[in-house]
C-alpha cells in the first residue's frame, strides 16, 4: 500500500475533475420561479366585445371599488362551464343570490386552444342559448401579465399563472382587496357551493 503522501498528488485531480463535472450539473435560479405571485391580484385584457361586456377592456380592479368578483374559468367544450353558467345566471334571474353582492365575470381558459369565435357561439348569443353569458366575458392571452393590486406593478406572471393554472370549469372568489378568498371543488353546478360564495362575498364586502 503507498504511503499517503504519495496519495495526495493522486487526489488532488480527482477533486477538481468532481468539481468541474458538478458545476456542470447546476443551474442558474430562475427569476421568473424566484419572484413570488402577489397575495392581491388584478388584470387587464380584452373581451367579447358585446354590449354585456362593457367594453373591449375588462380592467379586475375597478369592479373591485363595487364588490367582490366571482370568476368563472370557462371553455366552449366544457360541459361543466355551461353547467355552471345556466346556475349562475338562473339563481341570479330568479333572485335566489343577490346580484348586487358580486361582480361576475367569464374568463377563458384555453385562449391558445379555442377561438373568441367558438366562445361567442357557445356563452355570448342571446336567443336559443342556454349558455347564454349576460355578464363580461373576458379573452386573456399568455401576454397579459398579472398586476400587483398592492403596487400597481405589471407582474411576470401570465393570468393563468396568478390563479394558480386553474382547470375548467372553476369558480373563485376575490375580495376587493384582489385577495383570493374561495374557490370551487367541483366540476358540475353545485348551488349550496355557490352559496357559499355568495355568503362570504356578503361578509366581506365594503
Amino acid at each position: 500500500m503507498p504511503p499517503v503522501k504519495d496519495m495526495q498528488p493522486r487526489i488532488i485531480p480527482i477533486l477538481v475533475s468532481l468539481v468541474v463535472l458538478l458545476s456542470g450539473c447546476t443551474t442558474p435560479i430562475d427569476d421568473h420561479q424566484s419572484e413570488q405571485i402577489p397575495l392581491q391580484m388584478s388584470f387587464s385584457a380584452k373581451t367579447l366585445d358585446r354590449a354585456e361586456d362593457g367594453g373591449i377592456d375588462y380592467d379586475l380592479s375597478d369592479k373591485f371599488s363595487e364588490s367582490p368578483v366571482l370568476i368563472l374559468w370557462i371553455a366552449a367544450g366544457c360541459s361543466g362551464c355551461h353547467d355552471w353558467t345556466q346556475l349562475i345566471r338562473e339563481s341570479v334571474d330568479n333572485g335566489s343570490l343577490n346580484s348586487t353582492s358580486v361582480n361576475i365575470v367569464s374568463i377563458h381558459r384555453w385562449s391558445e386552444i379555442e377561438s373568441a369565435e367558438q366562445i361567442m357561439e357557445v356563452f355570448g348569443l342571446k336567443d336559443n342559448n342556454s349558455n347564454y353569458t349576460p355578464w363580461p366575458i373576458v379573452l386573456p392571452s399568455e401576454s397579459d401579465m398579472i398586476i400587483d393590486f398592492a403596487t400597481g406593478e405589471t407582474t411576470d406572471f401570465t393570468i393563468y399563472e396568478g390563479f394558480n393554472n386553474p382547470g375548467t370549469p372553476t369558480v373563485q372568489l376575490i375580495g376587493q382587496d384582489g385577495i383570493k378568498m374561495w374557490q370551487s371543488k367541483s366540476y358540475w353546478a353545485n348551488y349550496s357551493m355557490l352559496e357559499e360564495a355568495w355568503e362570504i362575498a356578503e361578509l366581506i364586502s365594503n
